[in-house]
């Protein structure tokens, strides 16, 4: 049978109790410094191995067997329908073709030669000027040798009559391609420079000058006038007379510049012409200032002859 405090016992037993508490919380220490740490434990023992399992046993390789016997070859189907032939290539060229003319400029009344190397073996060459816009007057056509080379000559390109059609248009045009294509491919071209149509005619040569020409002067007074006797001249030549009377210096007159900085200046004074024996005999008006020049007969052939003039005052 349990016996039960009364309340007030119940009290007093909590206030005694928790005196006690406080007793010992006034009783204990500061707490101390924590401790080394200790020492790690050994490891512990491997467990056991297990069984191992069974071991089956490998048989020998077995020997190769023996090749199979090749099947007979099946017959070859038959054909298929034949495609549509695709479109045609560019011509392909020699790579190594080439073409040289004897005169890089010519007019079309001259000779040329043209040749050409590098181009296939007996091939057939259509030789061209190439103006371009389907205009394409040829000189015709030349076999290549078996070393693939092969020349053609003219003794009048514009004789041919393909090119005298369009010579008015080669001529106009000046430098053009010259051409050669090869029936086999074949190509090359060069530039050409054509003059025009007919070879200028050569100016007619000048007479022979005379040989050794001379001539004689004199004295004469200023605005007078002196006979002058030339010879060896060429025969009828036509004869100048110039004094020479000084040296040029550059500077500007009073209108143009008559002679360049120590080029010699002449003045005319008077004309004649040689007979048929080349002797020239001629009157000449001097109007230079009194001194001494040189004179010079210089004739249209190119005969040159001098001599002394000496010019004084009047008395």
């Amino acid at each position: 049978m349990k016996h039960h405090l009364p309340p007030s016992g119940l009290f007093l037993a909590s206030i005694v109790a928790i005196l006690s508490l406080m007793l010992l919380a006034a009783c204990q220490g500061p707490a101390g410094a924590p401790g080394k740490p200790g020492l790690p434990g050994n490891p512990g023992n491997p467990g056991a191995t297990g069984p191992s399992g069974p071991v089956g046993s490998q048989g020998d390789p077995g020997e190769p067997g023996a090749p199979g016997n090749p099947g007979n070859p099946g017959n070859p189907g038959a054909p298929g329908n034949r495609g549509a032939q695709g479109p045609i290539g560019a011509d392909a060229s020699a790579p190594a073709a080439d073409i040289m003319v004897s005169k890089p400029a010519f007019y079309l009344d001259d000779t040329l030669t043209i040749a050409g190397s590098g181009f296939q073996r007996f091939e057939p060459v259509l030789v061209f000027f190439d103006l371009g816009g389907g205009k394409e007057p040829n000189l015709g056509f030349v076999d290549a040798d078996r070393g693939g080379a092969w020349s053609i000559s003219f003794l009048s390109v514009g004789a041919v009559s393909r090119i005298s059609r369009s010579a008015a248009a080669l001529a106009s045009a000046g430098v053009v391609t010259l051409r050669a294509d090869g029936v086999d491919g074949s190509t090359a071209s060069t530039p050409v420079n054509i003059l025009g149509v007919e070879t200028p005619a050569a100016p007619e040569p000048l007479p022979d000058p005379g040989v050794a020409p001379s001539l004689t002067a004199g004295t004469v007074e200023t605005g007078g006038k002196i006979e002058v006797v030339g010879a060896g001249y060429a025969p009828n030549e036509p004869v100048q007379f110039l004094a020479i009377t000084g040296v040029g210096t550059g500077t500007r007159g009073t209108r143009i510049y008559l002679v360049g900085k120590g080029d010699v200046k002449r003045s005319g004074v008077g004309v004649g012409a040689a007979n048929e024996r080349g002797v020239v005999i001629a009157t000449l008006s001097v109007r230079l200032a009194a001194g001494a020049y040189t004179l010079e007969g210089i004739g249209l052939n190119g005969s040159i002859a001098s001599a002394a003039l000496i010019v004084v005052e009047p008395k």
